[in-house]
């Protein structure tokens, strides 16, 4: 049962970041007690360095003095006064001559060779070197200095005091560290939960999300500036998604209810020309009728499919340098047949060019909407003309008619989806070029604004920025 749970435990994050806490915080300790133990190791050897040193001072002033009598005579006190285990003190000449010595008969064989010759060569006025001593445990440190032109002396100390020093230092660490590892886990578990707290959030959000709770949103709180991000990102993407699958919904409702008029007149046209004695005239009649209702059905599914794809983020925008003027001049010779047809004047104002850092598709299909709208709702004789300037960074494209306007009532809904307005203005369409429009518009950080009189005209102004970039929608 314990084991099971340890293992259930132990592949987690928190876990994870627990032991790492604690590991760190450890081998951060024990670094520390190293370099502690290594500078107070180097002060205490120094600091017996400094004694000895001194002591040879201490020597050689008595031996200025009272000459050799008196450094026999402090010897011979130190001999009563330490214990000869711990500390030693002889004077000899150049010659390895002993002079006057405590009881150095438990220190071993004490080579002075080396030291004299070198003493004696003038290199320096002290030595001072660690000394191994069998059968003891602690090392000892000698100095081996000039008291008079023809006198050394040398004093030996053992590092026991220092190395019990040293001991006790080590063993509180010791004792000290374990509890300290402990406290340093309980820390990094508090750290790790606490950071991982709103993860926890983000993926019970989540969770919920996939038994079907697509409005759940994760609680952004302002500890963390990177767990703070992952929430607002995390909520875009639901926010997207939640587009999407809305978008998909309508798309399914649209189907459902607004293609079944023109499948049904198909339907019709078929069954009308079966039932009767046709000719072939009566055949192609229909295969033409049939052509035209698929035709309308595929603009219709292709522009629902561009609206969601833009709405949910997933349409590609392909920014480039475009010329208005050029796209706007190109649209009017496009429509020109078609205006002439149905005697309405199509004009244009617009300068020698616009430079549009945006989207050139998009903007084709706003303009060619718009404009096809105009000259489809002006009534022969009409007249339909299209303006654009740039001004602070922003360009206006306005298309103006002399239609039967848009009434108050309908004004609010004709952005929506498959929102047809009054008979009068109902001429064909499938009600989703204004809502390509907008999409369209606000994709590129464009706005789109109309006003219109009822039987006076309709003027419908697209307001972009020079500087475009693709944005998701939510509507």
């Amino acid at each position: 049962m314990f084991l099971n749970k340890f293992h259930e435990v132990k592949g987690t994050l928190l876990f994870r970041l627990t032991v790492y806490y604690a590991a760190i915080f450890s081998l951060s300790s024990l670094f520390i007690l190293f370099v502690f133990y290594f500078k107070i190791h180097t002060v205490t050897m120094q600091n017996m360095d400094d004694e000895l040193i001194d002591e040879v001072e201490k020597y050689a002033g008595i031996m200025r003095e009272n000459g050799i009598e008196g450094v026999k005579e402090e010897i011979d006190d130190a001999s009563n006064a330490e214990d000869p285990n711990e500390e030693f003190f002889r004077v000899m000449t150049f010659k390895g001559d002993i002079v006057a010595s405590t009881n150095t008969s438990t220190w071993g064989a004490l080579d002075n060779d080396e030291n004299l010759v070198q003493l004696q060569s003038g290199e320096s006025l002290h030595i001072i070197q660690t000394l191994t001593i069998p059968g003891r445990k602690f090392k000892a440190r000698m100095i081996t200095a000039i008291l008079s032109p023809d006198t050394i002396l040398q004093i030996g100390d053992t590092f026991e005091d220092a190395e019990n020093y040293l001991q006790i230092f080590r063993n509180w660490f010791l004792v000290l560290l374990i509890p300290v590892t402990a406290l340093a886990a309980i820390a990094g578990w508090f750290m790790s939960r606490r950071a991982l707290f709103d993860v926890e959030n983000v993926t019970q959000t989540a969770y919920e999300i996939s038994k079907g709770a697509f409005d759940r949103r994760v609680k952004v709180k302002d500890r963390f500036d990177e767990i703070k991000k992952l929430g607002e990102t995390f909520n875009i993407m639901l926010d997207q998604i939640e587009t999407l699958l809305r978008s998909m919904r309508e798309v399914n409702d649209n189907i459902a209810h607004d293609l079944r008029s023109p499948l049904t007149r198909i339907r019709g046209i078929a069954e009308m020309t079966l039932m009767r004695e046709s000719s072939v005239d009566n055949y192609k009649e229909m295969a033409a009728s049939t052509i035209e209702e698929c035709d309308r059905l595929i603009e219709m599914i292709n522009t629902m499919l561009d609206i969601s794809e833009v709405q949910a983020g997933i349409n590609r925008a392909e920014i480039i340098d475009v010329d208005v003027a050029n796209l706007v001049r190109d649209a009017c010779e496009l429509f020109r047949p078609i205006a002439n047809d149905k005697k309405i004047k199509l004009s244009h104002d617009i300068p020698e060019a616009i430079i549009f850092h945006g989207d050139r598709k998009k903007l084709q299909r706003i303009v060619s909407n718009l404009l096809d709208n105009a000259i489809k709702y002006t009534p022969e004789g009409g007249s339909v003309s299209i303006s654009a300037t740039a001004e602070e960074r922003k360009i206006n494209i306005a298309f103006e008619d002399t239609g039967r306007g848009i009434s108050e009532r309908d004004m609010p809904h004709i952005f929506e989806r498959f929102y047809k307005c009054d008979k009068s203005r109902s001429r064909g369409g499938v009600g989703l070029g204004l809502s390509l429009v907008k999409v369209f518009t606000e994709a590129m950080n464009g706005t789109v604004n109309v006003t219109s009189t009822v039987n006076k005209g309709s003027r419908f102004t697209v307001t972009l920025p020079q500087q475009a970039s693709l944005e998701i929608q939510h509507s």
